[in-house]
């Protein structure tokens, strides 16, 4: 569950959610995802580092909170694993999650994927509306 908990943490903080930052700081939250990155709690995941990644997107989005940036940056510049992490491009780690699980089977080539998930725009602009109230 770790794995997927950094992930919610991560989509949070990136909506820049001040009093979210302000509750993370209460609650010693950045020390205890200071830990994680050290792998600590993190020896029985499947993917570790898609996790360490997570945290490291996270701590990131928190760091640029515009009232609480300072205390977070404050507390990371005092972690050693911080510096170790925090130069680092992290979405080599992170995988597409609506892919997973659409491949076939055992045996499968890796074709057959769920895709990008987004919608395919028309390249024909839509028709002209004549009846505005323009003509008299």
């Amino acid at each position: 569950m770790a794995g997927l908990a950094c992930e919610a943490l991560n989509r949070m903080f990136q909506k820049e959610q001040t009093e979210l930052v302000a509750q993370a700081l209460r609650v010693e939250l950045v020390p205890y995802l200071l830990k994680l990155l050290e792998g600590i709690g993190l020896e029985t995941l499947e993917n570790p580092s898609a996790t360490k990644a997570q945290i490291v997107k996270a701590l990131k989005s928190m760091s640029r909170s515009l009232q609480y940036g300072e205390q977070v940056n404050e507390i990371l510049a005092r972690s050693s694993v911080w510096s170790a992490f925090k130069d680092q491009k992290h979405d080599l780690f992170i995988s597409e999650s609506q892919t997973a699980g659409y491949l076939t089977g055992p045996g499968v080539a890796g074709y057959l994927t769920a895709g990008t998930g987004t919608t395919v725009l028309s390249s024909v602009p839509p028709p002209v509306d004549n009846d505005s109230g323009d003509q008299g």
